[in-house]
């Protein structure tokens, strides 16, 4: 049997954040990082980190996630400082767009904006003219449209993050127990997991934090805790492009005129997804079956989750179209299915549980790339010793998603004043 500090279920890049966070926290307190474990049931960020499309930014609608939206940046922008490794990334910014009402304006958005100046957060309202100079000449920008800049977002490559991830690990002395999966769990009569058990071995651990995003809901159900996460399927299509752009300063393109985002990938392609379904609609659909359930069963492995059809990728040709001018003759590259891990309220689940005294959640809602650094130190936080981020994260308990509330999400799901446009205005 085995005996560990603190245990982490789940490789992706908020249980790797987690682990070498607290294990650099031990080392400058003397104590031995190696008492912290990593467990994969696959190989290292094999499930929803890879599949991202590396995009960090700060502006949430959502005035906390916000902050620790700005926080992460900052994080990701020093990660050598902080992790002891350094990932290449691109400072391109950020352009919003969204379309104009009937006064030419769009007061929902400039609320935002207005909002997030006082955090303070860089993101203002630009004009056309200003929009068109930080973009290269191949994209198009309409006079019904609003624009809105952030100048501090930037990208990363996934797959050099996952590398990235890697290095951490090791240089951290993290235990990194890889290929191998939590089966089930012990607790005593105080409700405390005492024993962790895997294909491979039985784990004694003083704390245990959940990172299994989608994976959450039917692992802990085993525990009698009911962690309201889903999946919401997103497709990713690269576009071939010029070589001649081989290398372009292009901001993400954040189009909520078309519901798309698009960056610039690998030799010169453009990467183009769609944003999380914001609607209750919508999300309700993916909870409709059962909350605590994977959707689509194995969607690491099976291949019907990774097929891409005519009509999915015709669909967002046209979307690329109207934005690209040198997508006029769309050259598909490549493509997959991914997915969202989402909430009823498609926002995170952070800190302790509200029934296991020594469990602690680190779920990202479909965000945790982005924020995968700052919510490794949370943990840090939660577990060693509190502070300002922790504090940030309590606003984000398990605790809300109590049998009210989602009496009341059903509800709210079959009320008529919930219109289609009410849905769709939030960022």
């Amino acid at each position: 049997m085995k005996k560990f500090h603190t245990v982490i279920i789940g490789g992706g890049c908020l249980g790797t954040a987690s682990a070498v966070s607290l294990a650099r926290h031990l080392k400058k307190t003397n104590g031995n990082p190696a008492s912290i474990c990593l467990i994969e049931k696959n190989v290292l960020a094999s499930a929803l980190s890879i599949r991202h499309s590396g995009i960090v930014r700060a502006a949430n609608a959502d005035n906390v996630a916000a902050k620790l939206g700005q926080i992460s940046t900052d994080m990701w922008n020093n990660l050598k400082d902080i992790w002891g490794v350094e990932i290449e990334l691109e400072r391109f910014g950020a352009l919003w767009i969204a379309a104009k009402d009937e006064n030419s304006t769009n007061p929902k958005w400039d609320q935002l904006a207005k909002d997030l100046k006082s955090i303070p957060i860089k993101f203002k309202k630009i004009n056309k003219d200003a929009a068109l100079k930080i973009c290269p000449d191949f994209i198009n920008l309409f006079d019904d449209e609003v624009f809105y800049h952030e100048p501090e977002a930037i990208q990363l490559d996934p797959a050099y993050v996952r590398k990235g991830l890697y290095d951490a690990i090791n240089q951290s002395d993290v235990s990194f127990f890889e290929k191998e999966e939590v089966i089930r769990f012990k607790k005593d009569a105080s409700d405390k997991i005492t024993e962790i058990i895997t294909t491979k071995h039985v784990i004694k651990a003083d704390y245990v934090i959940n990172a299994a995003g989608p994976w959450s809901s039917s692992l802990f159900s085993k525990l009698g805790i009911a962690v309201p996460v889903s999946v919401e399927p997103v497709f990713v299509v690269n576009w071939l492009n010029n070589l001649a752009t081989h290398k372009i300063s292009m901001p993400i393109i954040a189009d909520y005129v078309n519901r798309a985002y698009f960056r610039s990938w690998r030799d010169g392609e453009i990467h183009m997804h769609q944003p999380r379904k914001r609607g209750i609609h919508e999300t309700s659909t993916t909870f409709a079956d059962n909350p605590l359930s994977v959707i689509g069963a194995d969607f690491i492995n099976d291949p019907v989750n990774q097929i891409q059809n005519y009509s999915q990728i015709k669909q967002y040709e046209d979307i690329a179209h109207k934005r690209f001018k040198n997508l006029d003759h769309a050259v598909f590259s490549s493509g997959y299915r991914s997915y969202f891990d989402i909430t009823p309220d498609l926002k995170f689940i952070l800190g302790p549980d509200n029934k296991i005294k020594n469990l602690i959640h680190c779920l990202g809602s479909g965000q945790a790339f982005k924020f995968a650094p700052v919510f490794g130190e949370m943990m840090a936080q939660y577990i060693l010793k509190p502070g300002l981020l922790s504090q940030y994260g309590d606003s984000f308990s398990i605790k809300r998603f109590d049998k009210t509330y989602m009496k009341n999400f059903w509800k709210k799901v079959n009320g008529k004043e919930y219109s289609f446009y009410q849905e769709n205005s939030a960022l």
